[in-house]
């Protein structure tokens, strides 16, 4: 289908080979810093839900850091320790000034499908959150391989993801969109946390834990509901030019009728009490014995 004309202006990714479709910008940076304290608060104000005493000896990786604020959380939760932490990404654009960190946190630019050779074994914990955009079906078992190999024997990963969503027909017609574009691209939008489990299992992780909330969406649920809906309603400002430049997927036809199928869901999320976003959380290990 031919691109849609549309005037918004974002910035996205320029790493070679990524399908990533949600931007990097200062816009995405605020998105995602009130996200991360949204999934904070919804998950009982617990930064690490594995169970992992860490100590300055111990290393903690996070792949697909973005703002690199989850670090940041842990690095304060487990203080006075202070145990090594790595976050990576595909590009450093959105990563933290390094003078405003402690000396135990870095970042580096790092796709998690090609990890380092001297990772190996390495990790206490691992984390993961949020990297539906941007790993097609095919990179999923890799990238958890690569979660397995960098994980020391006994460690633990740490992996979210969004699950289900619901509200009324516009957020309806807006889920048909997106999963068009996930098809287009490659990426599992529609059954990720569905096929998260088989895959830890797939790449041999075993005691395989899941936890699932919801933050609720709307005016209707005071401040909890207006910071769900303005973090879902971001997204989906977000995904309108990749949806667009798909050429509506013969579900729109301009940027106009677009921008009206954002009022109709914010409308419907105030006016629809028990709107909501699933998200859930999974907790593998890796043996003591380790595969060959």
């Amino acid at each position: 289908m031919p691109e849609i004309e549309h005037s918004e202006k974002r910035n996205y990714t320029t790493a070679f080979g990524t399908v990533y479709s949600l931007p990097h910008d200062e816009e995405e940076r605020k998105r995602l810093t009130g996200q991360s304290n949204l999934l904070l608060r919804v998950f009982d104000n617990k930064v690490l839900h594995a169970p992992a005493e860490l100590s300055d000896e111990d290393w903690v990786l996070e792949t697909g850091s973005g703002t690199g604020i989850w670090l940041q959380d842990l690095a304060n939760s487990v203080m006075p320790s202070k145990p090594k932490l790595i976050g990576t990404d595909i590009e450093s654009r959105l990563f933290p000034d390094p003078s405003t960190l402690p000396q135990n946190i870095e970042y580096r630019v790092q796709s998690v499908l090609s990890l380092p050779l001297e990772w190996t074994d390495r990790f206490t914990v691992v984390h993961q959150r949020l990297l539906v955009a941007g790993l097609r079906a095919h990179e999923w078992p890799r990238a958890f391989d690569e979660l397995y190999r960098v994980t020391r024997p006994g460690g633990w990963v740490q992996i979210c993801e969004v699950d289900t969503w619901m509200s009324g027909p516009a957020l309806g017609r807006f889920t048909d969109l997106l999963f068009a574009l996930s098809d287009d691209r490659g990426t599992l939008w529609r059954d990720i946390s569905q096929r998260i489990p088989t895959l830890l299992n797939q790449s041999s992780f075993v005691n395989v834990h899941r936890l699932s909330r919801a933050t609720v969406c709307g005016d209707w649920a005071g401040q909890h509901g207006i910071d769900g809906k303005e973090n879902m309603l971001a997204v989906v400002r977000s995904l309108k030019i990749p949806i667009l430049q798909g050429g509506g997927y013969g579900m729109v036809t301009s940027e106009a009728e677009y921008d009206e199928l954002v009022e109709q869901i914010n409308r419907e999320y105030d006016t629809i009490p028990g709107s909501q976003i699933v998200w859930t959380m999974f907790v593998a290990q890796k043996p003591f014995v380790t595969k060959l």
